[in-house]
């Protein structure tokens, strides 16, 4: 793996890029040193080549994350983390010694109100 890994950056950065590269082909540059320059692997500028082709620029564009979105922020994750790791469920009142999805599910449904099930929870 090369030290220019796309899946580092984030969807606009990597749109830019792609888009770029289609235009350097188009004007003429070969699709080899195109994506040499680039430091990414060579079939993947014959996919974004192809999807030019077939969708034109809107089909290099970054698409929207599938699934649902997350009901809880990167904050609130941080916090549940930091009363997992750092404390007994005792400490929260809640009726075991060790930590179970159904426990770190009450948490959660208690402290931020968010429904979740325990598979979401693990």
């Amino acid at each position: 793996m090369s030290s220019n890994d796309g899946r580092k950056l984030d969807d606009k950065t990597l749109e830019v890029i792609r888009i770029r590269a289609v235009q350097h082909v188009q004007a003429g540059e070969s699709p080899e040193a195109v994506i040499r320059a680039l430091g990414f692997s060579l079939p993947r500028i014959y996919e974004w080549l192809a999807a030019y082709r077939e969708g034109g620029y809107d089909a290099l564009k970054a698409k929207r994350p599938y699934g649902c979105p997350s009901k809880l922020n990167g904050r609130q994750l941080r916090q549940i983390y930091t009363w997992v790791v750092g404390y007994q469920p005792q400490q929260f009142k809640l009726e075991y010694a060790l930590w179970t999805r159904g426990l770190v599910r009450d948490l959660i449904k208690r402290k931020f109100r968010v429904s979740l099930s325990d598979v979401s929870v693990g």
